[in-house]
C-alpha cells in the first residue's frame, strides 16, 4: 500500500484534528469525511481537501477505496460505528472511550481479535511530555514504589453547557475520567483492583444539562498504590483555562509533582482575565510532519498500520478502561467499593 487511505467519522472539534493530520501525514490521503449534519461535513470536506463528504457512516465504512477509519463522534456514539469497522475489515482509530458499558467493549474487544483491521484507542495523553517523564520516573524507580496519589482532570463549566451539545448524555467521568484512568493505568504500568466513588447532582441539573456535577473516586491499585480521581464539570469559568489536570504521586523515596494543565510560559491578559495559551498540543511545524502530542497520538496510528509500530493503546487497554469507569458507575449507585472481578458488566 502506498498510501493509507483515510475516512474521518464526526466533523467536531477533534474530528477536525484527525483530519488536519492526515491531510499533512505523506502516507496518508483523506478520501472521506462523515457527519450526520451535512453542512458541517461538507465543510470538514473542503477544509481537508477530502474526496468525498458523507452523512450515513455505513456508506463510508463499505467504500472500497477507503483502508481505515477514524471515529471521532460522541463519547457514546463509539462501539456501533467501531464494530462496523472492524466487520469490514478497516483498521481504526476510535477516540476514548472505546465504549461507554463493558458488554459493548468486549464485543469490540473481540470483533478486533478476529477482524484483520488493527484497533488503536487515541489516549493521546500517552505521548505528553510531561506524563511520559512521570512515567519514566516511576519506573526508574526515583520514588521508590508509588504509595498514594492525587489525581484531577475537570473542566470549567464552558464544556457542558456550551461546547458540548451532547453532554446530559455524558459524564465528566466518561469524557475526563476516561483519560485519566489510562493515564493512571500508562504511568503506574498497574492495573485497578477495586474502587469506591461518590458523586453529586444538582448544579448541572438545574440549568438543563441532567448529568453528574463530579465524581470523586478512590483507586486501589494491584501493587499497593491508591489514588484519589476527580472529574468535575463545574469549575469556575473564572480559571484561567477550561481543564484543569494535575497529578501528584507520594512514594517511600520522595515525591512527584504534574502540571499539564497551563502552558506557563505562555500567558495572555485580556478582557476575562488571565489566559494560557497552548504550546505543548499543539505546535508549528513543516509541511509534512505533525507537531505536539495531541496531533503526534493520531499520527502513531498511521506508524502502526504503515510501519507495523506498536499501537499506542489496543482494545484490552481500552476494554480495562471501560470496566474500571463502568465499576465507579456501579459504586456510584450502590454506595459500596466495587472489586474489578466482580464489577456489573
Amino acid at each position: 500500500m502506498s498510501k493509507l487511505r483515510m475516512g474521518v467519522i464526526g466533523a467536531g472539534l477533534w474530528g477536525n484534528n484527525h483530519a488536519h493530520t492526515f491531510k499533512v501525514l505523506p502516507e496518508t490521503e483523506l478520501i472521506g469525511v462523515c457527519d450526520l449534519d451535512e453542512g458541517r461535513a461538507l465543510k470538514m470536506k473542503d477544509t481537508f481537501g477530502a474526496a468525498r463528504a458523507f452523512t450515513d457512516y455505513m456508506k463510508l465504512i463499505s467504500s472500497d477505496d477507503i483502508d481505515a477509519i477514524s471515529v471521532a463522534t460522541p463519547d457514546f456514539t463509539h462501539a456501533p460505528i467501531v464494530l462496523a469497522a472492524l466487520k469490514a475489515g478497516k483498521h481504526v482509530l476510535s477516540e476514548k472511550p472505546l465504549a461507554t458499558t463493558v458488554k459493548e467493549a468486549e464485543e469490540i474487544a473481540e470483533a478486533a481479535a478476529r477482524s484483520s483491521g488493527k484497533l488503536m484507542v487515541d489516549f493521546h495523553n500517552r505521548v505528553n511530555p510531561i506524563l511520559t517523564q512521570v512515567r519514566d520516573m516511576i519506573q526508574d524507580g526515583q520514588i521508590g514504589l508509588a504509595k498514594h496519589g492525587n489525581a484531577r482532570l475537570s473542566n470549567t463549566t464552558f464544556v457542558p453547557f456550551e461546547m458540548l451539545s451532547w453532554a446530559a448524555k455524558s459524564s465528566a467521568l466518561w469524557f475526563l475520567g476516561s483519560h485519566l484512568v489510562d493515564v493512571l493505568r500508562f504511568i503506574l504500568a498497574d492495573e485497578v483492583v477495586r474502587v469506591y466513588s461518590v458523586a453529586r447532582s444538582g448544579t448541572l441539573s438545574g440549568r438543563g444539562v441532567d448529568t453528574k456535577d463530579f465524581h470523586v473516586s478512590i483507586l486501589e491499585f494491584c501493587k499497593g498504590t491508591v489514588v484519589t480521581m476527580e472529574n468535575s464539570w463545574i469549575l469556575s469559568r473564572d480559571n484561567p483555562s477550561l481543564v484543569d489536570f494535575k497529578i501528584e504521586f507520594v512514594g517511600e523515596k520522595g515525591q512527584i509533582q504534574a502540571d499539564p494543565t497551563h502552558n506557563g510560559g505562555l500567558r495572555r491578559i485580556g478582557e476575562g482575565g488571565l489566559k494560557y495559551n497552548d504550546y505543548i498540543g499543539i505546535t508549528p511545524t513543516g509541511e509534512t510532519r505533525i507537531g505536539g502530542f495531541v496531533l503526534e497520538s493520531i499520527a502513531r496510528f498511521v506508524d502502526s498500520v504503515m510501519r507495523g509500530a506498536p499501537l499506542l493503546a489496543d482494545a484490552q487497554d481500552g476494554l480495562a478502561n471501560t470496566r474500571i469507569l463502568a465499576a465507579i458507575e456501579e459504586s456510584v449507585a450502590s454506595g459500596k467499593a466495587v472489586n474489578l472481578a466482580s464489577a456489573g458488566a
